[in-house]
């Protein structure tokens, strides 16, 4: 994406100066979950998202400059610079005093999401699963029946168990966000080919993961709260894709995921500065996603 001109400034500055509500303390005291009757999914009274718009202060400081006193004659590549190393922090969680929006229809995966998709312009007969598992392998893959459309053997570690895994039939590829908690966390309001596109998204390299088939079973829906890989190691790795994904799609959180987030990176001591997104980044994920919208559409059969 190109980064230049009065439109990135205004960008910057209008990011900056926005923020509707106050950051967030994640207190265990401030959680409001109602379970309403003939309802088997709980309606909270507040929600977090991530606070995209406040850009950690020390990027700002190594810039050389604050946001007050921008130059007036700045280089195409300083205007680089300057995003690269804006930073959003996935730590600084906004909190929404008020109901959580809730979808009125009940979640149903094919319905909503749609199925792994082949894409017929890119001279393969794989869909989204066998594209993972090619990408994914460490040694090369063999495919099943003679032709290079459903991988079958190959070298795969899952990171949720640790295991290593040489049959594709073992394998699960699981989207790090589950369909039915993206659903129920915003994606319920965007449209079919939205959320074809989030079950086959291939522009972060973490939204899908090869996974075993007990360890996948196990994750289901459930978020950090309900569920953390049985590979401690991994922990700090899973819940910052977690939160790089919720702010990548613009998902909601409920007090006990972001809770158990903060318990995870205290408890286990993760490497802070490691969540973090660069605005850049951030920004090139939305590209890829404005880009890549009629993905789906272009499957439809």
């Amino acid at each position: 994406m190109f980064f230049g001109g009065k439109a990135f400034i205004t960008t910057i500055m209008t990011a900056v100066m926005m923020s509707a509500v106050a950051t967030a303390q994640v207190s265990p005291q401030s959680t409001a979950a109602i379970a309403p009757p003939n309802r088997t999914d709980p309606v909270y009274s507040e929600y977090y998202t991530i606070d995209e718009n406040n850009f950690d202060a020390e990027a700002r400081k190594n810039m050389g400059w604050g946001f007050s006193d921008i130059p007036e004659q700045l280089s195409a590549d300083n205007f680089v610079r300057a995003a690269k190393m804006l930073v959003v922090n996935l730590l600084k969680w906004t909190l929404h005093n008020e109901t959580r929006p809730t979808p009125t229809d009940s979640y149903i995966r094919k319905l909503h999401f749609g199925r792994w998709i082949n894409d017929p312009t890119d001279d393969t007969c794989m869909n989204t699963r066998a594209k993972v598992l090619v990408r994914d392998s460490e040694d090369a893959v063999t495919f099943r029946n003679g032709k290079q459309c459903v991988v079958d053997m190959g070298k795969w570690q899952d990171p949720y168990s640790g295991q290593t895994l040489a049959n594709s039939r073992e394998i699960q590829i699981d989207h790090m966000i589950p369909l039915k908690h993206a659903y129920m966390a915003g994606a319920w309001q965007w449209d079919y080919k939205t959320r074809c596109l989030y079950a086959n998204y291939l522009g972060y390299r973490n939204h899908l993961i090869p996974a075993t088939v007990k360890e996948n079973t196990s994750k289901g829906a459930r978020a950090p709260n309900e569920y953390l890989p049985s590979n401690e190691s991994y922990r700090c790795q899973y819940v910052k894709d977690w939160l790089a994904i919720k702010l990548i799609w613009r998902l909601n959180m409920t007090q006990d995921e972001v809770e158990a987030v903060h318990s995870v990176v205290t408890n286990l001591n993760c490497k802070v500065s490691d969540f973090k997104v660069s605005q850049a980044d951030l920004n090139n994920q939305r590209q890829y996603i404005n880009d890549n919208i009629e993905y789906c559409m272009l499957n439809k059969r």
